[in-house]
Protein backbone atom coordinates (compact mmCIF):
# COMPACT_ATOMS: atom_id res chain seq x y z
CA UNK A 1 0.00 0.00 0.00
CA UNK A 2 1.43 3.37 -0.91
CA UNK A 3 0.78 6.68 0.79
CA UNK A 4 -0.61 9.59 -1.19
CA UNK A 5 2.12 11.85 -2.56
CA UNK A 6 2.18 15.52 -1.79
CA UNK A 7 4.25 18.12 -3.49
CA UNK A 8 7.88 18.18 -2.33
CA UNK A 9 7.62 21.69 -0.85
CA UNK A 10 4.44 20.76 1.03
CA UNK A 11 5.90 17.58 2.54
CA UNK A 12 9.11 19.37 3.59
CA UNK A 13 7.05 22.08 5.26
CA UNK A 14 4.93 19.47 7.09
CA UNK A 15 8.07 17.67 8.27
CA UNK A 16 9.55 20.95 9.57
CA UNK A 17 6.30 21.83 11.36
CA UNK A 18 6.17 18.38 12.97
CA UNK A 19 9.83 18.52 14.02
CA UNK A 20 9.41 22.03 15.46
CA UNK A 21 6.30 20.92 17.37
CA UNK A 22 8.15 17.88 18.77
CA UNK A 23 11.10 20.07 19.79
CA UNK A 24 8.85 22.44 21.77
CA UNK A 25 7.00 19.57 23.42
CA UNK A 26 10.22 17.81 24.45
CA UNK A 27 12.00 20.97 25.59
CA UNK A 28 8.94 21.91 27.65
CA UNK A 29 9.04 18.56 29.43
CA UNK A 30 12.64 19.12 30.42
CA UNK A 31 11.61 22.13 32.55
CA UNK A 32 9.24 20.32 34.89
CA UNK A 33 11.95 19.43 37.43
CA UNK A 34 13.18 22.42 39.42
CA UNK A 35 16.49 23.10 37.75
CA UNK A 36 18.73 26.10 38.32
CA UNK A 37 17.89 29.15 36.22
CA UNK A 38 15.02 27.42 34.40
CA UNK A 39 12.07 28.47 36.55
CA UNK A 40 12.49 32.15 37.36
CA UNK A 41 9.81 33.84 39.42
CA UNK A 42 9.72 37.56 40.15
CA UNK A 43 6.57 37.70 42.27
CA UNK A 44 5.72 35.03 44.82
CA UNK A 45 4.99 34.42 48.49
CA UNK A 46 5.53 31.57 50.91
CA UNK A 47 4.46 30.64 54.41
CA UNK A 48 6.19 28.06 56.50
CA UNK A 49 8.77 27.53 59.21
CA UNK A 50 12.40 28.55 59.58
CA UNK A 51 15.11 27.10 61.79
CA UNK A 52 18.26 29.16 62.32
CA UNK A 53 21.44 27.77 63.81
CA UNK A 54 24.28 30.21 64.45
CA UNK A 55 27.61 29.60 66.22
CA UNK A 56 25.95 30.79 69.46
CA UNK A 57 22.26 29.85 69.34
CA UNK A 58 19.55 27.83 67.69
CA UNK A 59 16.10 29.36 67.12
CA UNK A 60 12.98 28.40 65.22
CA UNK A 61 9.96 30.34 64.07
CA UNK A 62 7.20 30.85 61.58
CA UNK A 63 8.00 32.52 58.27
CA UNK A 64 6.00 34.60 55.80
CA UNK A 65 7.92 35.94 52.79
CA UNK A 66 6.46 38.10 50.01
CA UNK A 67 8.69 38.87 47.02
CA UNK A 68 7.72 41.38 44.33
CA UNK A 69 10.64 41.63 41.91
CA UNK A 70 13.39 43.22 44.07
CA UNK A 71 11.12 44.27 46.96
CA UNK A 72 10.67 41.89 49.89
CA UNK A 73 8.60 41.69 53.06
CA UNK A 74 9.82 38.98 55.44
CA UNK A 75 8.09 38.26 58.73
CA UNK A 76 9.54 35.80 61.23
CA UNK A 77 7.84 35.06 64.55
CA UNK A 78 8.52 32.60 67.32
CA UNK A 79 5.93 30.36 68.96
CA UNK A 80 2.93 32.39 70.24
CA UNK A 81 4.32 35.48 68.38
CA UNK A 82 7.32 35.74 70.74
CA UNK A 83 10.33 37.51 69.21
CA UNK A 84 8.62 38.73 66.03
CA UNK A 85 10.91 40.34 63.42
CA UNK A 86 9.90 42.03 60.17
CA UNK A 87 12.41 42.82 57.41
CA UNK A 88 11.10 45.07 54.62
CA UNK A 89 12.96 46.57 51.70
CA UNK A 90 14.82 45.88 48.52
CA UNK A 91 18.47 45.28 47.70
CA UNK A 92 19.30 48.99 48.20
CA UNK A 93 17.59 49.68 51.54
CA UNK A 94 16.04 47.81 54.41
CA UNK A 95 13.95 48.38 57.53
CA UNK A 96 14.01 45.96 60.45
CA UNK A 97 11.21 46.06 63.00
CA UNK A 98 11.82 44.10 66.20
CA UNK A 99 10.71 44.50 69.80
CA UNK A 100 8.94 47.79 69.13
CA UNK A 101 12.05 49.34 67.57
CA UNK A 102 12.73 50.20 63.94
CA UNK A 103 16.17 50.35 62.32
CA UNK A 104 16.91 51.43 58.76
CA UNK A 105 19.91 51.04 56.51
CA UNK A 106 21.07 50.99 52.91
CA UNK A 107 22.86 47.60 52.99
CA UNK A 108 20.33 44.89 53.89
CA UNK A 109 22.88 42.19 54.71
CA UNK A 110 24.97 44.51 56.88
CA UNK A 111 21.93 45.78 58.83
CA UNK A 112 20.69 42.22 59.41
CA UNK A 113 24.14 41.33 60.76
CA UNK A 114 24.25 44.41 63.04
CA UNK A 115 20.72 44.11 64.41
CA UNK A 116 20.08 40.36 64.45
CA UNK A 117 23.55 38.86 64.42
CA UNK A 118 22.60 36.71 61.44
CA UNK A 119 24.91 36.07 58.53
CA UNK A 120 21.89 36.01 56.23
CA UNK A 121 22.55 35.76 52.45
CA UNK A 122 19.54 37.93 51.61
CA UNK A 123 20.58 39.00 48.10
CA UNK A 124 20.75 35.34 46.97
CA UNK A 125 17.85 33.93 48.98
CA UNK A 126 15.08 35.05 46.62
CA UNK A 127 16.72 32.91 43.92
CA UNK A 128 17.64 29.97 46.15
CA UNK A 129 14.14 29.65 47.59
CA UNK A 130 12.71 29.16 44.09
CA UNK A 131 15.27 26.49 43.18
CA UNK A 132 17.61 28.73 41.18
CA UNK A 133 21.17 29.87 41.46
CA UNK A 134 21.79 33.59 41.89
CA UNK A 135 22.60 35.10 38.48
CA UNK A 136 25.75 37.08 39.29
CA UNK A 137 28.13 34.36 40.50
CA UNK A 138 29.17 30.83 39.58
CA UNK A 139 27.65 27.78 41.21
CA UNK A 140 28.68 24.14 41.45
CA UNK A 141 25.51 22.15 40.80
CA UNK A 142 24.86 18.60 42.02
CA UNK A 143 21.97 16.63 40.52
CA UNK A 144 20.53 13.22 41.20
CA UNK A 145 19.25 12.08 37.84
CA UNK A 146 17.32 15.03 36.41
CA UNK A 147 16.43 16.52 39.80
CA UNK A 148 18.39 19.29 41.45
CA UNK A 149 19.85 18.02 44.72
CA UNK A 150 22.12 20.87 45.81
CA UNK A 151 24.58 23.50 44.72
CA UNK A 152 27.37 25.59 46.19
CA UNK A 153 27.43 29.33 45.58
CA UNK A 154 29.19 32.27 47.23
CA UNK A 155 30.50 30.02 50.01
CA UNK A 156 27.06 28.60 50.87
CA UNK A 157 25.70 25.09 50.29
CA UNK A 158 22.04 24.96 49.31
CA UNK A 159 20.43 21.53 49.63
CA UNK A 160 16.92 20.75 48.39
CA UNK A 161 15.40 18.02 50.53
CA UNK A 162 11.88 18.04 49.05
CA UNK A 163 9.90 19.65 46.21
CA UNK A 164 6.23 20.62 45.94
CA UNK A 165 4.39 18.23 43.60
CA UNK A 166 2.13 20.90 42.10
CA UNK A 167 4.43 23.88 41.53
CA UNK A 168 7.65 21.85 41.33
CA UNK A 169 9.22 24.37 43.71
CA UNK A 170 11.31 23.64 46.82
CA UNK A 171 9.40 22.67 49.95
CA UNK A 172 12.31 21.90 52.27
CA UNK A 173 15.63 23.74 51.88
CA UNK A 174 18.81 23.70 53.94
CA UNK A 175 21.24 26.61 53.48
CA UNK A 176 24.56 26.27 55.29
CA UNK A 177 28.03 27.75 55.61
CA UNK A 178 30.35 26.59 58.38
CA UNK A 179 28.48 26.88 61.71
CA UNK A 180 25.59 28.78 60.10
CA UNK A 181 22.52 26.88 58.95
CA UNK A 182 19.04 27.94 57.88
CA UNK A 183 16.37 25.31 57.32
CA UNK A 184 13.22 26.51 55.58
CA UNK A 185 10.10 24.38 55.35
CA UNK A 186 7.54 25.84 52.93
CA UNK A 187 3.94 25.03 53.83
CA UNK A 188 2.30 27.07 51.04
CA UNK A 189 3.50 28.60 47.79
CA UNK A 190 1.63 31.40 46.03
CA UNK A 191 2.93 32.28 42.55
Amino acid sequence: MSLPRFGTACSKTMIMVCLTFCYFILSGCAHWGAQPSEQTLDTWSITGKIGIRTPHESVAGFLTWQQNEHAFDIYVSGPLAQGATRIIGDLDSVTIEQGGQTKQGVDPQQLIWQELGWQFPLSNLKHWLTGNTAPKSKAKIIKQGDRLESFKQDGWTITYLRFDDYYHLPERIRISQGNWRFTIIVKTWSV
